[in-house]
């Protein structure tokens, strides 16, 4: 096969590695679920605050290559925790059982369960799942698509309130507690703030907020243009401040974002949420997307659970 896997080393170069791999595989496999934009939020976001060279990273992404070196197959856990994305080249669907070996022998070895997320349709990867004895758990997320040139962008905002970008409104601090409030994690924090705003696909023009007329930011969203898709875009995250909750304003942002995005040439939009009865779902739904994809997760028990 002369295909080697190895832990993730988090270099910089590497990580310019996955994504570039990720970008070409984002043209040839429509069931492609780890983007390079997710890549780059996992590590320049969500882990921020870890230092580039902990075993967190070594621990929960294994990279495989080709006797070229070239990168072919990548699996990764976005939390650490009972979750897995798999992500293999269309050439070297070979691997899947050197991939699933990993998965069953070391990382899974000390957990009590593994899931395993996909798109609905993906029967490739599932059946290489239900070889190995995964079944069904559960419909986790949804993926909608938004076609800038048919839907309408207009919004209505309360008077004395304003759509700024995080740039103009300067406040990290403010925002923080906005993140906070929004998702309800308290443990979210500057170091993530701050990784995200110097991520090298970060647009600060997409970054947009409603204002309150007293200077409290109500609800944002950050907008990002996928990397090998031309016109292709995303917005990840989108919040609303626990006080500011049913007054439209996410609507109001992301139609912003969605206006911004279009004026620099992207004619369609990804946006992701949790699966129902995650409540962002009628928000989404009510945007009028073109397509609606299932995110399914297949599980198994762990070797901590044996």
């Amino acid at each position: 096969m002369n295909v080697r896997g190895k832990a993730y080393g988090n270099t910089d170069s590497e990580y310019r590695e996955i994504c570039e791999f990720l970008d070409r595989l984002s043209i040839l496999d429509p069931h492609m679920l780890w983007e390079s934009g997710r890549m780059s939020i996992w590590r320049h976001s969500l882990h921020a605050a870890k230092p580039v060279d902990d075993s967190f990273f070594r621990d929960n992404a294994r990279v495989w290559r080709a006797k070229t070196n070239e990168v072919v197959g990548l699996c990764i856990s976005e939390y650490g925790r009972d979750d897995l994305f798999i992500e293999v080249h269309p050439d070297w669907h070979s691997i899947y059982p050197d991939v699933l070996d990993w998965v069953e022998s070391a990382w899974s070895a000390d957990r009590d369960e593994v899931h395993v997320h996909l798109f609905d349709g993906d029967e490739r990867k599932i059946s290489h799942l239900q070889a190995r004895g995964f079944v069904f758990t559960a419909h986790s997320e949804n993926k909608r698509t938004y076609d800038l040139d048919t839907i309408s962008l207009d919004y209505p905002l309360e008077t004395g309130y304003a759509v700024q970008t995080l740039a103009e409104f300067g406040d990290l601090e403010a925002r923080l507690a906005l993140v906070r409030s929004a998702f309800d994690n308290p443990s979210y924090t500057i170091d993530r703030l701050n990784g995200m705003v110097a991520s090298p696909e970060y647009h600060g023009e997409y970054d947009v907020m409603v204002i309150a007329p007293d200077g409290q930011p109500a609800a944002y969203c950050v907008g990002w243009h996928e990397a090998a898709r031309v016109g292709y875009g995303f917005i990840e995250p989108v919040g609303t401040h626990a006080d500011f909750r049913r007054r439209g304003f996410a609507t109001a942002v992301i139609k912003e974002c969605f206006a911004r995005l279009k004026r620099s040439g992207i004619h369609t939009v990804e946006i992701a949420s949790g699966a129902e009865p995650n409540p962002s779902n009628f928000l989404y739904d009510s945007l009028s997307p073109a397509t609606k994809r299932e995110v399914h997760s297949y599980g198994k028990a762990g070797g901590k659970a044996e």
